[in-house]
This record gives structure tokens, sequence and C-alpha cells, in this order.
């Protein structure tokens, strides 16, 4: 039944994907016949694979694959024979073989479609994975991941039939998670499905959308009208899934309070479990249960639940094996039967718990198979490179040549930009220290009598030399130029002077203004923070310690006075 689902969702897709039209025995009874004449005809293999593919023949679709794998590893035409062969023997094993065996052989397959460019190919190998990653590993997200991977090459491509097909997937994996973003890739799906006059992508589109209106409350009419589309559809079409009709018809009839009906329909659904894959066939178990449970029937839900377990048991696929776990807890509890309802609650949670562990590890193991594979493209690029001619590797000398001497060229580049770059801050600094001398000469000056005459200055020569000691002291020594608030009317007070004398001192001593004096003593300090490479202060914490009342300010300041960002200087003074 399984078998059935996976053919459904993801061989008709593959064909489609891949180009190839053979869906029926006429259209392949050409291929199988130049397979009797020839059986390395590789055209003819890959067509036979995957119609054997599309009818769950999957042993026959294996010997093809691996066919074309021998081909291929015997070096004809490797590219075309590999990149199929892998494909059919990973989509043969879906649900037969090893996960990781399966996954190994999508993996390269994948490896040589991105290589060669084969968008149609990388459609069938991605959707392989979404169902792969869906119905082996139970992983959503994945899934979902992989599916819109084939609805990008799909929009590149312009294949609107594929896209319908791929929304309606996308929309599926969505509503396993209860998650109504899935409607609005159901009804595109639908839409383009109309317009391009397919089928298969409409039905179950339309199928994934009536899921949707039957979970939300306040579409009861448009569910109703949906469920009238697909069973048209099912009455005129080769359809699977009689039972999830049926399933779909018992949930609208509860929805409009027909509780007999429910149970009518719920009982045929039962009837035609042969027609319906794993999944719906939990799906109608945990679905029934609900019934039974709201209407406070519990032994029977429970009775249900039981034998949902012992079919997903017996079948060895746990799609909504956690479901049936939560709903038996439900209904043991309104039993009053807490130890079972508990002993349930902890399977569900060890079952969550379990699955998450499970991703982990195949995240590891299929990182593995990715470096073996990397690792074995690597090995057959070592023997090609050790089997060509004496002419192609004095060429591949001469561009190796070539390339050595670009990177000298440059590494010297990086290596001279580097050194213009120190020395522009070898410049600035030293700028600045020659403007710190020459503020130094001015108040040497001052001390000698040769400062600014007082009549001009209106401040004696004395005074304006004994104020800006001082306040150079309180600068230097007390460093008051950390306090952010700091004002030049606070300072004043501290040196027994007036604002208006200090401010004028500053502007006559140094040609600046209070402000800009004391934010170059916040940069000085700034400077020989970040110069500090082992102490490795953040820039927000330097900028406050520095007297910075913002990290805007810091910024601003430190790009004037030293011509780069602090986050620049540091960055360049660590490559230095």
């Amino acid at each position: 039944m399984l078998r059935r689902f996976l053919i459904l969702l993801v061989m008709l897709v593959m064909v489609w994907a891949a180009g190839a039209r053979e869906t029926d025995a006429d259209t392949v009874k050409p291929y199988q016949e130049a397979l009797a004449r020839d059986p390395d005809d590789k055209d003819a293999l890959r067509a036979v694979g995957v119609y054997y593919l599309q009818h769950g023949e999957f042993g026959e679709a294996e010997k093809c694959g691996q066919h074309l794998l021998r081909m291929g590893e015997g070096g004809y035409e490797p590219d075309f024979c590999l990149l199929w062969g892998h494909f059919i023997v990973g989509a043969a094993t879906i649900d037969t073989g090893d996960g990781m065996e399966c996954y190994a052989h999508l993996e390269q397959a994948r490896t040589i479609a991105e290589r060669v460019q084969d968008h149609k190919a990388l459609m069938s190998i991605y959707n392989s994975f979404g169902i792969y990653s869906l119905f082996v590993n139970s992983d959503t997200y994945t899934a979902i991941s992989y599916y819109f991977q084939v609805l990008e090459e799909a929009r590149l491509l312009g294949d609107r039939r594929m896209c319908a097909v791929m929304l309606s997937n996308i929309s599926g994996v969505y509503f396993q998670r209860k998650d109504t973003t899935g409607l609005r890739y159901a009804e595109d799906a639908r839409r383009i499905a109309r317009e391009c006059g397919e089928e298969v992508p409409l039905f179950y589109g339309t199928m994934n959308a009536l899921q949707y209106y039957l979970m939300l409350d306040s579409l009861p009419g448009r569910a109703e009208a949906a469920l009238s589309d697909l069973e048209r559809m099912y009455a005129g079409g080769d359809f699977s899934g009689l039972a999830d009709l049926y399933m779909y018809r018992a949930q609208l009839c509860e929805k409009k309070g027909d509780v007999a009906g429910a149970y009518r329909n719920y009982a045929f659904a039962m009837e035609h479990f042969d027609t319906a894959g794993v999944s719906s066939i939990t799906a109608i178990y945990v679905s029934y249960a609900h019934l039974l449970r709201s209407e406070h029937r519990l032994a029977t839900a429970i009775g249900v639940l039981e034998q949902g377990l012992a079919y997903v048991d017996s079948c060895g696929i746990s799609v909504h094996q956690e479901k049936l776990f939560k709903e038996l807890s439900h209904c043991y509890a309104e039993a009053g039967q807490r130890d079972k309802a508990l002993a349930y609650a902890f399977r569900y949670q060890d079952c969550l718990e379990r699955r998450f562990d499970d991703v982990r590890e195949r995240a590891l193991q299929e990182m593995r198979v990715k470096h073996d594979i990397y690792s074995r493209e690597q090995q057959i690029d070592r023997q090609q490179m050790e089997i060509l001619d004496n002419h192609f590797k004095m060429a591949l000398l001469g561009g190796g040549i070539v390339v050595l001497f670009v990177a000298l060229g440059m590494a010297y580049y990086q290596y001279r930009k580097k050194d213009r770059l120190y020395g522009i801050i070898v410049a600035r600094n030293r700028e600045s220290m020659q403007r710190e001398q020459a503020l130094q000469k001015q108040v040497e000056a001052l001390r000698a009598g040769e400062g600014v005459s007082q009549a001009a200055a209106g401040l004696s020569s004395d005074k304006q030399q004994d104020l800006m000691t001082r306040f150079t002291a309180l600068m230097d020594e007390r460093r008051l130029f950390t306090d952010p608030s700091l004002t030049v009317a606070a300072v004043a007070d501290e040196l027994g002077t007036n604002r208006t004398y200090l401010s004028r001192a500053i502007n006559e001593s140094t040609g600046k203004t209070f402000t800009q004096v004391v934010n170059s003593y916040r940069v000085r300090q700034a400077v020989a923070e970040i110069s500090d490479l082992e102490a490795d202060k953040p820039l927000k914490q330097i900028a406050m310690e520095s007297g910075f009342s913002s990290l805007s300010t810091f910024y601003t300041a430190f790009q004037s006075a030293v011509g780069m960002t602090p986050a620049r200087y540091r960055a360049k003074l660590k490559e230095m």
C-alpha cells in the first residue's frame, strides 16, 4: 500500500520532471525491443527503468539502474549513465532498501546533475529527496525544503505543470504539520492545474484544499464544494484513494452535525483500506477515534486506536504513530484509567524525542555520505589527471605558472595596499603628535611672554598661561574628559574662573572650542584603548570609558579625527 502511495506521489512526477513520456506499455514497447537487440542502449535502459518505477516494479527498475551504473563506471558516457543509474537505483530503493543506500545514490545523482546543469533531472532528484525525507524519515521540514527546490527548478524551466504538482505536494506536507499556510499552495496548485488542463495535480490539489477547508471551521461551504469536485474527478478518472473520499465525507458530516452519516462513512472508509496508503489508513483510525471520543464511546475509541497501532506495527511504517499514542492517552484519561493514559503520554513523548534523535543521527550519516562522495570524486579526478598526455601536462603547468603569477601579483598588491594604509595611519598619528607639540610650544611661548597681547586678548598672558596649565593638568592627571556630562562651566568652577574666560583662553591657545579640545582628549584615549589588542574591549565600552555620551557621537568624533571608523581602525591594526 505504501508502494502505491509513493508511485502516485513520486514516480509519475519523476517522469514528468525528466521530460520522459513513457507512461504506458505501448509507448515503452519500442524501448524494450531496443533493449532486446542491444542490452547496452542507454536511452532504452533509462526509459524502461523509469517505466518500471512508475508501475511499482522496483526490482526490475533497479536492474536497469545497476546496468547503467556498470556502463558509466566502465567509461561509456559516464555523465548520462551514472546520473540516471544512481537516480533509478535510489528511487527504486526509497521504501525497499537501506535508507542511507538510497540517500547515497540520490546524492551522487544530484552531484552529477548539478555539474552538468541538467535541471530536468534535478527536479526528479529533489522530488525523490522530498519523498525520502517525508516517508522514510518523517521529516516534514526537510521534505518541504526539497519540494521548494523542485518548484524553483520548474519555474526556471517554465514548467507550469510541474509547478502545480509541487505546489500540491507542498500543501500536503504543510497539512501534516497542521499549518494553514499550505491552503494558499493548494489553491495555487488547483488554479495552475486548471489552466494547464492537468488532472493529476488538480485532483490532489483539490484533495489538499478540502483537508484545509475541513480543518478550518469557517469554511464548511467551500469544503462541500471541494468534496463534490473531488468525487466528480474520482468518478471520471483513474485515481486511487476511495478510502480517503469516505473519510472526507465522514468529516464533513461530522461538521454538519450528521453523526450517523459520519459513522456510516467511516465504516465505508475502513472497508476500502485496500485502496489507501499507510498514511491515509492511520489518519482514518485517528479521525474515527476522535469522533467516538467526542461521543463518549471511549471503549470503542480505544479499540479502534489499538487496532490502528497493531496495523502500524505490522507494516513497520510509523506514519502518524505519535498521533495514535496521543489520542489513546486522551481516551484513557477520560475513561479514568490514569495509569494507561500516562503510559501512552510517555510513549507519545518518547516518539517525539526519538524522532528528534533520528533526525540528528541522519544528519550525521548524510554528511558522511556527502564526504565519501566528494572523496570519490576527488579520487576519480586524480586518476584522470594521471592519464593526461605530456602535452596537456605542459599546458596545465603553464596555466599553473600563470595562476601563480596572478596570485603573486594579487598578494603583492594586497601587501602594497596594506603598506600604504599603514603609512596613512602612521602619517595621521605623526600629524596628531605634531599638533600636540605645536600646542605645547604655544603654552611654552605664553610662559615666555610670547603670547598674544593682553590688549588683544582681553586676558593677561600670565593668567592665560596659568589657566591653560591648570586646564591641561585637569585633563591629563584627573582625566575629567572621561565624564560624558562634562561642561565648560563645570571645568571653570574647578579652575576658579568663569566659563567666558576659560572658553576664550582655550580658543586663543588652541584655535579650537572647548568641546573640540575635550573630544580630542577622548579620541586620544580611545586610540590608546583600541591599540591594546590583548585587552580587546568592546567598542561600546571604550566609548563610554573615554567619555563619549553615545556610540554614534564616538564614531563621528573618531572618524573626523583619525580618518576611519573605530572598527576599521581596530581591524587594520589586527591585519598589520
